[in-house]
């Protein structure tokens, strides 16, 4: 009897590790990112997390498009964020290798020392506060490893009870230099680095 309880322990525990892990990946298609949407954004920080998560999809070339589209759910944007003249700056900073640093920031663990090292399949926001409005959205503080006051972004519970980004500038703000920058910089004119 001792054996078949620890059998079935261990079993739901492996059960609850394996279905962990599967939600932890990032999504690679947008029908995936919408059903998780349906269950995850019932709350403001599921939400946010889901936009990260679309963030790094689309920075990713091979997850690109479908990232665009994940975006484009997680803002409610009418149109695709490479075409949208609001989302000009974002898109820009999405594309550029030199800027993700600026994203991989907010993630738990996260330094300028470590070169903002995280798994985008596996992390966690960093959450700082939160402030409600009287037009029904709440302001969300997110520290970013890299910036020296929180960052916030503006999130809002539409019909239905999911939570979307309606305002997301904050989180693509310039932060300080990953470490491995400012010591390429610091020996640039060393042509003993030279490659």
């Amino acid at each position: 009897m001792k054996s078949m309880k620890i059998f079935v322990v261990s079993f739901v525990l492996v059960v609850l590790v394996m279905s962990s892990c599967a939600s932890a990946e990032l999504p690679k298609t947008y029908k995936e990112f919408k059903a998780r949407y349906q269950t995850e954004a019932k709350t403001y920080q599921g939400a946010i997390k889901l936009y990260f998560e679309a963030v790094f999809a689309y920075i990713n070339k091979d997850t690109r498009e479908e990232g665009g589209k994940m975006l484009r759910y997680a803002l409610r944007s009418e149109t695709p964020i490479d075409r949208s003249t609001y989302y000009a700056t974002f898109a820009d900073r999405l594309k550029d290798p030199s800027c993700t640093h600026i994203f991989r920031s907010y993630a738990k663990g996260t330094s300028p020392e470590n070169d903002y090292a995280m798994s985008p399949d596996d992390f966690e926001i960093n959450y700082t506060g939160k402030v409600e409005d009287a037009r029904d959205y709440l302001r969300v503080f997110l520290r970013s490893s890299g910036a020296d006051s929180p960052r916030a972004i503006w999130v809002k519970e539409f019909d239905g009870g999911l939570w979307f980004v309606i305002n997301n500038a904050s989180t693509y703000v310039e932060v300080k230099q990953p470490k491995s920058e400012i010591d390429r910089r610091n020996r640039a004119f060393d042509a003993d680095y030279d490659e």
